[in-house]
């Protein structure tokens, strides 16, 4: 088929050679035969299917066609050609060119003078004068001449109102007696488009008006104008009609008319006359003489009802609306309206007011002051709640709230009540919460919804963590952790000052910061005795710096101080030592506790067999006596078990941690009236050997001490006989009269020192204050007791 067609397409050049070469005469009579060519007119529409016409019957029945050629206008190269040299129409070879006319043509044979050329989908450039030439066989060539011209379409038409504006649905609202114009305007068509008005198949008005602004070629205009508006143009529908030339077809665009008359009366009816509130109650508007039916508008004082709570019903020219009503604390006093309209009628407009009175409990709303805001809100601030009252009858009282306790005027402690307001001096986080008012009437007590009143601040320490000491050694690295609360708690930043330079920020030497979020952990090595001090740490936010840092003292570690406040109790089986914990000095610490033998009035004694002498001088004795009983415990209480009476101890309580021990609490002249009942397990040591460890006591204490020698029934019946025997002594002694012995362990010698106050004595080497540590029973029955008591501080 290629070949074919490239045969066709060399043919066809040939032939054209052929024409040149014959010469001058040969070639000009051609445009003449063109223009002698009878024309045909063929008109179409853009996108439409068109037949080209062209008569290919011979001369003569005994002639041939030989081949048909179509030109258009006056390009050289055929646009189609036949090719039927082979003797035969069907067999002959077609062909056209490759643009986009060729691939929409085809050349339809037919009978002879049927024969077509078919063009599918014409554009406006395809117009133009098409030429047909048909050579026979025998016969001289023949030319047909086709005009073909589409028809242009004008644009859709547009239709606007008086007020310029198009109407792209409903035209109007147009009132009744006022007068009506519309306009349709159509651009572009040929030829010339007409556009006409129509209604319900009648012309209202086909004269084309003149367009004053733009080309009067490009527009085409016919205004419609009713001077008067009647009842028979309600729900008309018009036509404006734009139609090209004889073949053009006519494009229509319908508009709707909307004809409004304005109501005639207006009447509202409740259901009930008296009104409380929280009652529901109905409402009805009739309204009447309005065309079409009239738009009906509830509002209640300024407020507008919605569609939910308003049902309505339409007839030709009536409306009837009801309302259902729930009334509440801000419709006392209200207009309720009823309103009829036809928006764009002057004066079509009718309402009916009723004033409402309800009767109701306090409505209360609790508020910031104007000018307050919320979320400005920042520590320091002062801040205005206003409480909303509303009520019939007036309310008798406003009450404050905040977290649900009620709040009292208090000048001093910022706290401002009014007969509605609540004023706040100078805010503090302890402010922050939820904060309500309530207000009582003869109706009932409400309350207001809480109101959350938050505030932003600069940062602070958080709670805990003001002021820390702590304790390092020389060359220690430590970890100081700075915690914080802010709010905003975002882009929180930090800074660190050492000793004096408060609010300058200094490098420190040997540290490491880092932070994060609300946390600042500063690394920090003591170098030097010069790197004790104060450190402190400063954050910031959007609201501002913290008023007061974070101290950390750092100060040298060292050995704990004495326990504090030591006294001695009575339990049922044991005697409890408790005391205070001093300072740690900076580092865990323990307790450690020691029993030994008092050198009170002692002399050269002797136990058993033994004879133990104690040495003396001028200030007193030298040395101290062994301990013979220890016990370790992690808080300064202890209990003490087996202490043999009829000796004097004396307590020694130290406090130990990795730096040393301290000076011991003294607890002195602690005697025992009797054995303490029970062996109880303990985890201190107990000399097993206690004559060995105690000084030889004094002659009238050696009566326990013979008497504890006895063996078998003899010496229990010398042990009790000298314990009477030496708790005699001791009453005679201390010069009281002598009373039944308390039902205990202990002897009464012992006054603790909440009940009396001990006369205290100095050593001559640290002043350190000691106690009168005699033991008396604190539950004794007897009142005048203490009157009976005498504290024995002789050396």
């Amino acid at each position: 088929m290629h070949c074919a067609l490239e045969y066709v397409f060399l043919t066809s050049l040939l032939m054209v050679l052929k024409t040149h070469r014959t010469g001058v005469a040969a070639e000009e009579p051609l445009p003449e035969f063109q223009n002698k060519a009878p024309v045909r007119l063929v008109w179409a529409t853009e996108g439409d299917n068109v037949e080209l016409p062209c008569d290919i019957t011979p001369p003569t029945p005994e002639d041939s066609v030989n081949m048909v050629l179509w030109f258009k206008d006056n390009v050289g190269i055929p646009l189609y050609s036949l090719d039927a040299r082979n003797g035969s129409l069907t067999g002959a070879i077609h062909w056209a060119v490759s643009d986009d006319l060729g691939r929409r043509t085809y050349f339809q044979v037919g009978d002879g003078h049927r024969a077509r050329l078919k063009v599918t989908k014409v554009t406006l450039k395809d117009q133009g004068v098409f030429r047909c030439r048909v050579d026979f066989v025998d016969s001289p060539t023949r030319n047909f001449r086709v005009n073909l011209t589409l028809v242009e379409q004008p644009s859709k038409p547009v239709i606007y109102d008086a007020q310029g504006r198009e109407v792209t649905g409903v035209g109007g609202p147009f009132l009744e007696g006022y007068s009506l114009a519309l306009t349709c305007q159509v651009s572009g068509g040929r030829p010339k488009p007409s556009v006409t008005w129509w209604k319900d198949g009648e012309l209202l008005d086909g004269v084309v008006d003149t367009v004053s602004i733009g080309s009067p070629s490009r527009f085409t205009v016919n205004d419609l104008f009713v001077e008067k508006v009647t009842k028979s143009l309600w729900g008309a529908k018009l036509e404006c009609r734009a139609r090209s030339g004889p073949m053009g077809k006519p494009i229509v665009r319908e508009v709707s008319l909307d004809i409004y008359l304005k109501p005639a009366i207006v009447k509202i009816v409740l259901s009930e006359d008296q009104i409380f509130a929280g009652r529901p109650i109905a409402a009805r508007c009739e309204t009447w003489g309005s065309s079409p039916a009239a738009r009906i508008i509830w509002r209640l004082g300024e407020h507008v009802m919605g569609d939910p709570n308003v049902s309505t019903t339409q007839r030709t020219n009536s409306t009837v609306s009801k309302l259902a009503l729930v009334l509440g604390k801000d419709d006392d006093g209200k207009e309720l309206i009823c309103r009829a309209e036809n928006p764009r009628f002057p004066g079509g407009v009718l309402e009916e007011v009723k004033t409402l009175r309800i009767s109701y409990a306090p409505v209360v709303i609790a508020r910031l002051a104007t000018g307050y805001v919320l979320d400005t809100l920042r520590e320091g601030d002062d801040l205005k709640l206003v409480c909303d009252v509303q009520s019939n009858p007036p309310p008798m009282q406003v009450i404050w709230y905040h977290d649900n306790q009620r709040l009292e005027h208090d000048v001093s402690a910022g706290i401002l009540l009014a007969s509605k307001s609540l004023t706040l001096r100078e805010l503090t986080l302890a402010h922050v919460g939820e904060y309500s008012c309530g207000a009582t009437n003869a109706v009932g007590e409400t309350h207001s919804p809480p109101l959350f009143i938050h505030m932003k601040y600069a940062p602070r320490c958080r709670e805990g963590n003001e002021r820390r000491e702590i304790t390092v050694a020389r060359h220690e690295t430590i970890s100081l952790t700075c915690e914080v609360e802010a709010l905003p708690d975002d882009h929180v930043r930090f800074s660190w000052t050492y000793n004096g330079t408060i609010g300058d920020v200094l490098p420190m030497p040997n540290s490491r910061v880092e932070n994060k979020g609300l946390t600042s952990v500063l690394e920090y090595t003591l170098g030097a005795d010069t790197d004790y001090g104060t450190l402190a740490c400063w954050a910031s936010n959007s609201i501002g710096r913290q008023r007061a840092p974070c101290i950390f003292n750092i100060v040298p570690a060292k050995a704990p101080q004495p326990p504090l406040d030591c006294a001695l109790h009575n339990e049922s089986s044991s005697l409890e030592v408790n005391c205070i914990p001093g300072s740690d000095g900076g580092s865990p610490q323990h307790f450690l506790l020691e029993v030994r033998g008092s050198f009170r009035n002692f002399g050269i004694g002797q136990i058993g067999s033994h004879t133990l002498q104690t040495p003396q001088s001028d200030q007193g004795l030298v040395g101290e006596s062994p301990p013979i009983y220890q016990d370790m415990n992690p808080t300064p209480n202890f209990q003490l078990h087996d202490l043999e009476p009829g000796y004097d101890y004396t307590v020694y309580i130290y406090a130990i941690n990795g730096r040393g021990k301290s000076e011991p609490a003294l607890l002195e002249n602690v005697r025992v009236a009797e054995s303490i009942g029970g062996k109880m397990e303990r985890s201190g040591i107990f000399l097993e050997d206690l004559k060995k460890a105690l000084p030889q006591a004094s002659s009238e204490n050696m009566i326990i001490v013979i008497a504890l020698t006895g063996i078998g029934a003899v010496a229990l019946v010398l042990i009790g006989i000298g314990m009477v025997i030496g708790l005699a002594i001791c009453r005679k002694r201390s010069n009281t009269p002598i009373i039944e012995g308390p039902d205990d362990f202990t002897t009464p010698t012992y006054v603790p020192a909440h009940r009396i106050e001990p006369r205290i004595r100095y050593s001559n080497e640290n002043r350190r204050s000691q106690r009168t540590s005699l033991y008396v029973e604190e539950n004794r029955k007897e009142p005048d007791l203490l009157n009976r008591v005498e504290l024995d501080l002789r050396d």
